[in-house]
């Protein structure tokens, strides 16, 4: 019985299945389809405009609210393209220039409330202000957090 431990075709067989497991382990994660979402923003006055910053906050009734602080000066509408995948969140803000904007107002709300009580990881866009941001948040009431947006 040594002897076939010794041979050829066992040293065969066990890469092969070595190769197997190797190769199965490396298959991504299947995360089904991609929900899209969209969601307008309303502009609101900043009490002192500060660097960009993106606010989650969830609220009693776990709905996710986004705050979006220190908006190009001559925005007059911002609206959110959302696609979740898994727990993945891809968020990309789309903001609307124009000259009829009201002077106060320089930061955008945005309610969400068709994400579960589950801990997802998020990156928020804004191809337009060349800004970025990301972070993981357990959509849980009361959870709060607050991310610089940085040049990406």
């Amino acid at each position: 019985m040594t002897a076939w431990f010794q041979s050829v075709e066992f040293y065969v067989i066990a890469a092969v299945v070595a190769a197997a497991i190797v190769g199965l382990s490396a298959l991504p994660a299947r995360r089904g389809a991609a929900r899209h979402h969209t969601a307008p923003g309303d502009l609101l006055p900043e009490a002192t405009p500060a660097e960009p910053s993106l606010e989650a906050r969830v609220d009693r009734d776990g709905r996710l609210v986004l705050v979006r602080t220190s908006l190009p000066t001559d925005t007059i509408a911002a609206s959110l393209s959302i696609e979740i995948a898994g727990f993945d969140v891809k968020i990309v803000e789309r903001l609307t220039a124009g000259r009829d904007r009201p002077a106060e107002s320089n930061a955008a709300m945005y309610v969400l409330d068709f994400f579960g009580a589950e801990r997802y990881h998020f990156s928020f866009d804004s191809p337009q202000a060349g800004l970025f941001a990301a972070f993981t948040l357990p959509v849980r009431p009361g959870i709060r957090l607050s991310r610089p947006l940085t040049r990406g």
